[in-house]
């Protein structure tokens, strides 16, 4: 099954197209828009010429480059435990103790619940 693009999705390739320095009738066309279409479209390149680009130093665009290049390779699932291994001591000591809590808990309400079980069937026969 073909997928027809939107209005929206032609007219956002026809301004990809128009930024990228194709004329607008060219565009528009290619698009598979029609003729009413033509004033929007060079009239969203006309705004992009009309915008100056933002100067940029080279500082923030090394940093940038730096944090792109980093996301790009995946980390270690527990990469943070060998930089701070302080911290898996305390996450480890805290979940062990939860853990411990929770079976103590389990433990208590099941005998609390045996011990009144026998008595309470023998009221009711």
């Amino acid at each position: 099954m073909s997928h027809l693009p939107s209005l929206a999705e032609r007219l956002d390739r026809a301004l990809d197209d128009v930024l990228g320095g194709q004329p607008a009738a060219a565009a528009t066309a290619a698009a598979g828009l029609d003729a009413t279409a033509r004033p929007l479209v060079a009239l969203g390149g006309d705004i992009h010429a009309a915008m100056p680009s933002p100067p940029v130093a080279a500082r923030f665009e090394a940093r940038l480059g730096a944090r792109l290049a980093d996301a790009a390779h995946p980390r270690a699932p527990l990469a943070w435990a060998r930089r701070n291994p302080g911290r898996l001591i305390v996450t480890g000591a805290v979940g062990s103790a939860a853990v411990g809590v929770g079976l103590t808990a389990l433990a208590v309400w099941r005998s609390g619940r045996r011990a009144s079980a026998p008595a309470h069937r023998l009221l009711h026969r």
